[in-house]
């Protein structure tokens, strides 16, 4: 694809386990339109120091805190404070008002008493009001068993039509679920894992001809970092405990 060949290399670096297949169903039209902003962001961080302070107050309750500075990174293996704390932080991120910063691998992390400090890249967005509340509705209803607001969210964020037959919306939300996992008990992340059931969900896109929103490639991003540093860790998480527990933090703010 001409186009890839183009996107900054920090970002091919990132999309590299983004199956092929997916950036068939992306409007490249509007990735195209994306590039320009995107290479700001990496090249000249525009806009990195002014999220870096908002994401700073807004992260306050969950004790992370963001630096400039780059920090000697802590080794994650087998640290499940750090990797209870990266996922927390994934989680609140994705409620943020602010934007997101999507680059979550192993790098740029420490550990400060209970507090987690990270050096974040100048990868960053901001997702659309619609696919933000698309996002929350997907992970309330799965973490808390809501079939019907989980696929309210699928429907928002653009991967399942009410055109569409029934039983191709349930195959849909199925495929989807494969990426979290059980509701219950504890999870040990796996990238590869993780990447086979988004080749499956992206074929079944491809067969349905959906055009996928940049925001979902934004997300992809978040999830393959998050997960290539969480698999480092090796450790079981109860991932809708620290879900919940982001939730409830939220709401109470």
């Amino acid at each position: 694809m001409i186009l890839m060949r183009i996107l900054p290399g920090v970002l091919k670096e990132l999309l590299k386990h983004v199956p092929t297949v997916m950036f068939e169903a992306v409007d490249w039209s509007v990735l195209a339109h994306e590039l320009p902003k995107l290479s700001r962001r990496i090249i000249k961080k525009e806009g990195y120091s002014e999220l870096l302070v908002l994401q700073n107050s807004y992260l306050r309750p969950f004790s992370i805190q963001l630096v400039e500075d780059a920090l000697k990174s802590v080794n994650l293996k087998h640290n499940a404070q750090a990797a209870e704390k990266i996922l927390a932080l994934y989680f609140a991120q994705l409620f943020s008002p602010h934007g997101l910063f999507l680059d979550l691998r192993s790098e740029g992390y420490q550990i400060d008493g209970e507090i987690l400090k990270w050096h974040p890249s100048g990868i960053w967005t901001q997702f659309k009001p619609e696919f933000s509340l698309g996002l929350s509705e997907i992970y309330d209803g799965f973490y808390l068993e809501d079939q019907r607001l989980f696929e309210a969210g699928l429907m928002k964020i653009g991967l399942t039509s009410p055109h569409w037959p029934e039983s191709d919306r349930k195959k849909l939300s199925e495929l989807f679920k494969a990426h979290f996992g059980s509701s219950l008990g504890s999870m040990v992340f796996d990238l590869e894992t993780f990447k086979k059931s988004l080749l499956r969900v992206a074929d079944f896109m491809l067969e349905k001809k959906v055009k996928i929103s940049t925001d979902f490639l934004y997300l992809g991003i978040a999830l393959v970092t998050l997960y290539s540093s969480l698999e480092i860790s090796e450790e079981p998480l109860n991932v809708k405990g620290i879900y919940l527990s982001v939730r409830t933090k939220l709401q109470t703010k």
